[in-house]
């Protein structure tokens, strides 16, 4: 799916279960047939996970996501 990535958060923090979440958040936006204009919405990127290094903020990238709705790759498109 085409998205514009608009925002990059690092996070690092313990969980209520005491386990340590690493990873990013990226904002993205994005077309939508029930939307005028655009859609926005946070992704959670876990760990190993990355943005390929060429992508910076207003790049549109390509995101792939597994049946359960996580992200699972990310392009540059």
């Amino acid at each position: 799916m085409k998205m514009t990535l608009v925002g990059l958060q690092r996070v690092n923090f313990d969980n209520a279960k005491g386990e340590t979440v690493k990873g990013n958040n990226i904002f993205v936006a994005f077309k939508d047939e029930n939307v005028e204009g655009l859609k926005t919405e946070k992704l959670f990127l876990k760990e190993g996970i990355e943005l390929p290094k060429e992508v910076k903020i207003n790049d549109v990238i390509d995101v792939s996501f597994n049946m359960h709705g996580k992200v699972m790759e990310i392009h540059k498109a």
